[in-house]
């Protein structure tokens, strides 16, 4: 069998040694891992896969999932019977209720299991901040705070006192809902059918995000490293101050960068209204191709990576949303599993429609237009609203 994921570093050595174990108890299986640069990984998945010339096992992203590959009748239903369940439904029970939605489509038909479940959270880096004489204990609780902070940070030294990663499309849709999220906006309408990038919400959502990146003045968004198999490496050098940060995320800083790391501080996620917190998750499943001739197979080697949760967990800081991981040893020893396990009550996923692949490129557009080019922010979404539009008929 064939099997394809992005590249992430510990994520990528897991798997190596998940595959030689399973190989070696099922000596009639072969696997052929294949890790795909980030910044091809969307394009030549879908490429492979709509071309029948795909991988039989995938790793995908739920945007991507609901709004391409599930529509495009690309990845096969979950089968049961290769975890040893008798239904769908008893498999679903195990998982922590909801969690399972970003694999599914219309109908409620499940198409994958969740090898990572990421909750929206904050880090600071203390040191940057004492320097600054500001209290890591008290990190800020709003942007509007997240600003002020930074300005401080500046006058101490800190020239990129925050940022967001400009990687690829899918990144860019993912820090747009993040703050949509928050002001009430969103890239499409409820049933997915339309655009909604001319809302007040989507409006506020873009305004807030040139405000932290470009007109604040607390950081230049052409500094963010543009490294897509180390995202973080701005945070993780030193170089940055404060980010929006994933379970994942830490783990990976805390192996490249184990000094910097002792210098950081996860805290909730920064909001348009505290006192209505409100964020974003998102998860990668497993899943299997519909033109794979080993489908059966196939699910019984995704349940045997699924039920790794504590080395996941404990290796890679990926969560399985596995009823009760929070109380299981790796999470246990994880220092910011509480900011985590809140943000995870307080959020939700995206909103994702037909030819996501395409919605995205044009978000990513109207974003850069605004952020880099200083263009105002109403007419790159009134052409951004148009350009979906037209995607979508």
């Amino acid at each position: 069998m064939t099997f394809w994921t992005h590249t992430h570093p510990p994520m990528v050595e897991l798997n190596k040694k998940l595959i030689a174990e399973y190989e070696a108890k099922n000596p009639n299986v072969k696997i052929e891992y294949q890790s795909i640069p980030n910044t091809e990984f969307g394009t030549k998945m879908l490429t492979a896969l709509s071309t029948g010339a795909g991988p039989d096992i995938i790793n995908m992203d739920d945007n991507a999932l609901r709004g391409d590959y599930i529509p495009k009748n690309l990845v096969a239903p979950v089968d049961p019977a290769g975890f040893g369940k008798s239904s769908v439904a008893g498999l679903e029970s195990g998982y922590v209720p909801g969690t399972l939605d970003g694999a599914k489509d219309a109908k409620g038909t499940l198409y994958g299991v969740p090898s990572e479940f990421n909750g929206t959270a904050f880090a600071i880096n203390a040191r940057h901040f004492k320097d600054a004489g500001l209290d890591p204990d008290s990190p800020p609780k709003t942007w509007q705070e997240v600003i002020a902070a930074g300005k401080a940070l500046n006058k101490a030294g800190h020239k990129q006192a925050f940022n967001f990663l400009y990687l690829h499309s899918g990144w860019y849709s993912q820090w747009f809902q993040t703050l949509a999220n928050q002001t009430g906006g969103a890239i499409l309408s409820p049933d997915g059918k339309s655009p909604a990038l001319q809302s007040p919400g989507a409006k506020q959502a873009l305004n807030l995000w040139v405000e932290l990146a470009r007109t604040s003045g607390i950081a230049d968004p052409k500094t963010s490293s543009r490294d897509a198999t180390v995202p973080f490496q701005d945070l993780a050098s030193g170089t940055q101050s404060m980010a929006i940060v994933y379970p994942w995320a830490m783990e990976q800083i805390s192996q490249s960068n184990p000094d910097t790391y002792k210098d950081l501080k996860v805290v909730p996620l920064p909001q348009v209204d505290p006192a209505k917190p409100v964020s974003r998750v998102f998860a990668y499943f497993w899943a299997v191709s519909n033109a794979s001739k080993q489908k059966t197979e196939a699910w019984r080697f995704i349940s045997y990576l699924a039920g790794q949760h504590d080395r996941w967990l404990g290796d890679v800081s990926f969560v399985q949303p596995v009823t009760g991981w929070e109380q299981s040893e790796p999470a246990k020893k994880m220092p910011f599993v509480d900011v985590i396990s809140t943000a995870y009550g307080q959020g939700r996923y995206d909103q994702v429609g037909p030819r996501w692949s395409e919605v995205q490129d044009i978000l990513r557009k109207a974003v850069d237009k605004a952020v880099f080019d200083g263009e105002p922010v109403d007419a790159v979404l009134r052409e951004a609203d148009e350009a979906v539009r037209r995607s979508l008929s």
